[in-house]
């Protein structure tokens, strides 16, 4: 499944190498732009279908949207599965009902967060807050890529699980398995992942 997610977000430009700064303000010779991936509806369909096996066994009444990334893959989630849709603003409104959180909810509810990529978990712990503040209890938080920047120990400290589609080192390694990039971008990547993720 990993190799063909791999080939999928690569071949529809999802996958970048170049140098880009991230939400985090960190620097990297790779990135992963999930935004666009509603734009390929096939490539969208299946990956919402990976992302629905992922979350077997995890008991959830409401699945939450981190904006902006994380709204459409939640959106898709929330209606294969027939269940309520809330989603997580970035700042709260400054009029009408000034609310961070959108949606219909109710304290008690156990929700999952949905979001595209996970750097160093900053995005995913506000939402995992606000949520919490309002009384919902965060079962998981779900991502396509996790960068391994910090994201899934950040959250263990909240007693969040963070499951994921893939690595972004497992992404460099299936593209690199499959002819999609040079040895010599592989090791530039490799090496950056390795000095930022650590090597586990």
């Amino acid at each position: 499944m990993k190799e063909v997610l791999a080939e999928k977000l690569y071949s529809i430009g999802c996958v970048k190498i170049g140098e880009f700064k991230l939400t985090s303000g960190l620097t990297s010779p790779i990135y992963v732009d999930l935004r666009i991936l509603p734009s390929y509806p096939r490539e969208f369909k299946w990956i919402i279908g990976k992302v629905i096996e992922v979350l077997k066994g995890v008991n959830f009444d409401v699945v939450c949207g981190l904006a902006v990334g994380g709204i459409p893959l939640a959106t898709a989630v929330a209606y294969e599965l027939e269940k309520p849709l809330i989603y997580v603003r970035k700042k709260a409104k400054e009029h009408g009902t000034m609310r961070l959180i959108e949606g219909v909810f109710e304290k008690g509810m156990k929700a999952i967060i949905v979001d595209d990529v996970a750097t160093t978990g900053s995005t995913l712990i506000r939402g995992v807050k606000a949520l919490q503040g309002n009384g919902i209890d965060v079962e998981a938080a779900l991502v396509i890529v996790d960068r391994e920047q910090g994201a899934g120990e950040a959250l263990k400290q909240l007693k969040v699980p963070l499951l994921r589609l893939s690595t972004l080192r497992e992404l460099l390694e299936d593209l690199f398995n499959k002819g999609y990039i040079s040895y010599e971008t592989f090791l530039k990547v490799r090496n950056y992942l390795e000095g930022v993720c650590g090597h586990a």
